[in-house]
């Protein structure tokens, strides 16, 4: 307290003499300003150079000294905030010191309570049950371990470490074996999604070829019915004309006969590269041929007997301009070409078509049964690898705590060499002190004098042992002390860490059964897109074949029509 006086005491002393330097120079700066400005000049023993130059030094050296001061004090704050530092790493070095001792109790605890180590350790490098199973889920302290030639004696903490290492190597082996089929799968998975990519283009192709041809199909059975009406057309004038046929007539009717037969070959050549191949089709006529054959009939619209002129020429007019019109939108229109270029190309991994599947063909049991097991394959690997990431990171924090352990226990052993050599050194003190007084005692029984110096001395040697004493017994309550809050905080922390392993195992357990959820979903998901695929397949097999159908029976009344 005295010093925190004192050093204040300075440092306001200091603050005066530096407010009244800058006072002065101000005055004399403002002295020197006056007596510029009223023409005063008073005799001075310097030069006036000189006496500038000396001004100019002083307020050089004054900043100096401001600049000088101010390092100082940083420098003085920087060793203060340094002893603060050491006295910190003091305390902390205390408290390290008797975390040391804490925790070799507990490990000289946990040595006479832990189970003896597996005599195969050593041959087969694997831990025993008892080492592989923790006293508590997710508990960073493993298991310590007893020696079987002699159980009183801890395990040495290279058997430990060896220990330690060989199942991280064990796990790290595991992991790359895991890591390197989960690659495999996932090459597996990519494949699969590329085969599913192009049966989706397939299909897509297949649909888009459909459409196309059942416009194709309209397009010409509206072209069919023009034609019919046309020639029922003509058929109702020749009969009006049977009678009176004449020389300007008969080359107009043959031309339009020829022009009739012209249009409805074009209407049905476009269609001739198309696939003949006559397949019977779910909701379609079976005898194609004579539905189609029949069509001119049911289409054909009755003209009465008396037609006039200008109404046949703007009735065959229309009808040909109508013709005209189809035959536009049909040669528009793009009809796609059958090829066998993208089949029979059989995908190296799984044996089944890469390219556009066969017409009757469908997804196989055995490729649905590979996929199912490649998937399962693929998160039980995962599952795998999770669980020894999981147990390689319980390895890790063991072994730092075995690390830290051992530090602790190393920094101990010098703490207690110390203090038994401190304590040594007391006891001798003492002892020479005692001595010292037993002999004076008896010199004083015998009556023997002491000089005063000497009672002096052997009276201040006194009360510092017992100064000394004192302040042992201080020390020894203070490490009581801080004994007592380290157990408590300990005992806290394990109580905290204990909770937290249990909410972590709960948010662990719903994360899983959320994963197996969306697995679970995802693969019904999948069943459902390869059944759709499946049926929409089917139904593009039975479309075909209807269109096949339908264009045979279109070419048989185009011969019919033609003969």
């Amino acid at each position: 307290m005295f010093k925190l006086q004192t050093h204040n005491a300075e440092r306001i002393q200091a603050n005066h003499l530096s407010a009244a330097r800058e006072t002065w120079v101000h005055a004399t700066q403002v002295l020197e300003e006056m007596e510029s400005d009223l023409g005063i000049s008073y005799p001075s023993a310097l030069p006036p150079d000189e006496r500038r130059q000396y001004q100019r030094e002083i307020l050089s050296l004054y900043k100096q000294n401001r600049v000088l001061s101010a390092s100082m004090k940083s420098r003085q704050e920087e060793l203060k905030g340094a002893e603060r530092t050491l006295a910190d790493i003091e305390d902390e070095k205390k408290w390290l010191q008797e975390k040391e001792v804490n925790l070799k109790q507990k490990w000289l605890c946990g040595l006479s309570r832990s189970p003896p180590l597996s005599p195969s350790l050593s041959s087969s490098r694997t831990p025993s049950p008892c080492f592989s199973s923790p006293s508590y889920p997710g508990s960073p302290l493993l298991p310590r371990k007893r020696s079987v030639s002699n159980p009183d004696s801890p395990l040495s903490p290279r058997t430990v470490d060896s220990v330690l290492q060989s199942e991280i190597d064990r796990l790290q082996r595991c992991l790359e074996r895991l890591k390197a089929r989960n690659e495999r799968l996932n090459a597996a998975l990519v494949r699969r999604k590329g085969e599913s990519e192009q049966l989706s283009m397939s299909l897509s192709r297949q649909e888009a070829d459909s459409s196309a041809l059942h416009m194709a199909l309209t397009y010409c059975e509206e072209c069919e019915e023009a034609c019919s009406d046309l020639l029922s057309l003509y058929v109702a004038k020749e009969q009006q004309n049977s009678g009176a046929a004449t020389l300007r007539d008969a080359p107009s009717s043959a031309h339009v006969h020829a022009g009739l037969h012209t249009e409805r070959f074009s209407c049905t050549e476009a269609f001739s590269g198309l696939p003949s191949d006559p397949s019977k089709s779910p909701g379609m006529n079976s005898d194609g041929r004579e539905s189609s054959s029949c069509a001119p009939e049911v289409t054909a619209e009755p003209t009465p007997n008396s037609l006039s002129e200008e109404e046949f020429e703007d009735k065959s007019g229309v009808i040909l301009q109508r013709i005209s019109r189809l035959k536009q939108d049909r040669a528009a229109l793009c009809i796609p070409q059958q090829g066998k270029a993208g089949e029979g190309k059989i995908s190296p991994d799984t044996g089944t078509l890469a390219g556009v599947r066969s017409r009757a063909g469908s997804l196989s049991k055995s490729t649905k049964e590979e996929k199912a097991a490649l998937s399962y394959e693929l998160v039980t690997a995962r599952e795998e690898m999770s669980e020894l990431r999981g147990n390689l990171r319980l390895l890790e924090k063991g072994r730092r705590c075995l690390e830290l352990t051992l530090m602790v226990q190393k920094d101990q052993e010098s703490a207690e060499a110390l203090m038994l050599e401190s304590l040594r050194e007391e006891l001798g003190e003492r002892r020479a002190t005692q001595q010292r007084m037993v002999e004076n005692r008896v010199k004083r029984s015998s009556g023997g004098g002491i000089p005063g110096p000497r009672n002096q001395s052997i009276l201040r040697e006194i009360h510092a042992a017992l100064q000394r004493e004192q302040t042992l017994r201080k020390r020894v309550a203070a490490l009581r002390e801080s004994l007592d809050s380290t157990l408590t905080d300990s005992t806290n922390q394990r109580r905290i860490n204990r909770e937290e392993i249990a909410r972590l195992t709960l948010r662990y357990n719903k994360i899983l059964g959320t994963y197996r959820s969306s697995r679970k979903k995802h693969q019904e998901q999948l069943w459902r897109l390869e059944k759709q695929i499946t049926v929409m397949s089917e139904r593009h097999v039975a479309q075909e074949a209807g269109l096949s159908a339908t264009l045979q029976a279109m070419k048989w009344k185009r011969e019919e029509t033609v003969l």
